[in-house]
């Protein structure tokens, strides 16, 4: 192991860290006087992110949707897709499905002695060739429909 820990903000994803920055007025980070910067390419690659979601214009200001995303405690892509589901009124199924994702695969119980019935079970939520967020949206809906049966 190493002797000291490498700081989080040195090797994690910077897109939130930026956003909520940027929301707040702060806007040249790479001369910002962090404890322990983040390496400039991370910064950079944040910035490009949050340009490409239509966070931030040319630029590098935060534009309307850019602050309407930074209201939300999530990673900046679902929160842009919770934004964009207000103009294809779908919010709630997007809100599940931020949900479901923010969670993880921990929503899947699979004992050891029921691995292939749990593979099973889980499978049948991908039947009609759907993707991930699609399954993740009908596993809460049945959960849902079940009265939020465990």
């Amino acid at each position: 192991m190493e002797d000291n820990t490498v700081p989080e903000i040195q090797r994690t994803n910077l897109a939130s860290v930026v956003l909520g920055l940027k929301s707040l007025g702060i806007d040249d980070l790479l001369n910002f006087d962090f404890m322990d910067p983040p390496p400039a390419e991370a910064l950079v690659k944040a910035l490009e992110l949050l340009f490409a979601l239509g966070a931030l214009n040319k630029s590098g200001e935060l534009t309307k949707v850019g602050r309407k995303m930074a209201e939300f405690p999530l990673d900046p892509m679902l929160s842009k897709m919770i934004v964009a589901s207000e103009k294809y009124m779908c919010s709630d199924e997007i809100i599940s499905i931020a949900a479901m994702l923010s969670v993880g695969s921990s929503i899947f119980y699979r004992p050891k002695d029921k691995q292939v019935h749990a593979d099973n079970a889980r499978m049948n939520f991908h039947t009609g060739n759907v993707g991930d967020h699609i399954a993740l949206l009908k596993v809460y809906s049945s959960w849902k429909e079940t009265n939020y049966s465990t």
